[in-house]
């Protein structure tokens, strides 16, 4: 009976150790389960975990970047607004300064220009004789609404008689002044002026012996052998007429 009663303990020993050696290597092989199915997750997750990493720096350096540009743009902005703000003043007193300038001016105009009229309306003083006109050192006179109209000859010895001459232009500025005064006359049809081809047919001369284009570029239209007599129309052209012909005149001499 002892006999059987330690072999019962022995073998009770040895079934409880295989028990729990059984269960060590139950529990180890769990443990090396759950492990290897932790790096099999580890290794399936770091692919989109390194994919999510770069998404969310590149957004943060597209927000980095988009931040920068709005505050440099708004930098820029008030920038420029500081610069006009600061030149407003200058450009302010410089339009102010031209204002003032051009009012000085136009006081002086109207000043020396009633001191003009003041001075020719003092006999006096006058620079031209009753009925003439003064323009740049010259006395004008036009017959027209004033004398009878005459033929070319008689205009010149109306002329003459008033120590002047038939108008010689000299320049364009004179030419637009005559112009301004038939602007003035509808009834300007034409107007004698010193300048004829009497001596010799097809060469022009100015009452003061000047060749035609002299002082200005000009040429007479219409020319023939019957007229000899050069007449101003519109628009500074010179048309070539019959010294018999009557119309108005244009008489100058030094002022």
């Amino acid at each position: 009976m002892c006999e059987n009663r330690e072999d019962v303990v022995i073998m009770s020993r040895q079934a409880h150790e295989t028990v729990e050696v059984k269960g060590q290597r139950a529990s180890n092989t769990c443990m090396d389960s759950s492990l290897g199915d932790l790096d099999n997750e580890v290794k399936r997750e770091t692919p989109a975990d390194a994919a999510s990493c770069s998404g969310r720096h590149l957004i943060a350096g597209v927000a980095v970047a988009m931040a920068t540009i709005i505050l440099f743009t708004g930098l820029l902005f008030y920038l420029v607004l500081f610069v006009a703000w600061t030149a407003a003043p200058e450009v302010d007193q410089t339009s102010k300064t031209t204002r003032q300038e051009l009012q000085q001016c136009e006081k002086e105009r109207h000043d020396l220009s009633l001191m003009l009229h003041t001075v020719t309306q003092d006999s006096r003083c006058s620079l031209c004789p009753d009925g003439w006109l003064w323009w740049r050192g010259h006395c004008y006179f036009f017959s027209v609404g004033i004398q009878e109209n005459r033929q070319w000859n008689q205009s010149a010895e109306f002329c003459r008689a008033h120590n002047s001459s038939l108008a010689v232009i000299k320049d364009s500025a004179e030419m637009e002044f005559i112009q301004g005064v038939m602007r003035k006359f509808p009834q300007f049809p034409f107007l004698w002026v010193g300048l004829t081809d009497s001596k010799q047919e097809g060469q022009w001369l100015w009452w003061d012996g000047s060749d035609l284009q002299h002082y200005i570029p000009v040429k007479v239209e219409w020319d023939a052998d019957h007229r000899d007599c050069a007449d101003l129309r519109g628009g500074g052209s010179l048309f070539a007429a019959d010294c018999e012909a009557y119309g108005p005149w244009a008489c100058k001499r030094e002022s």
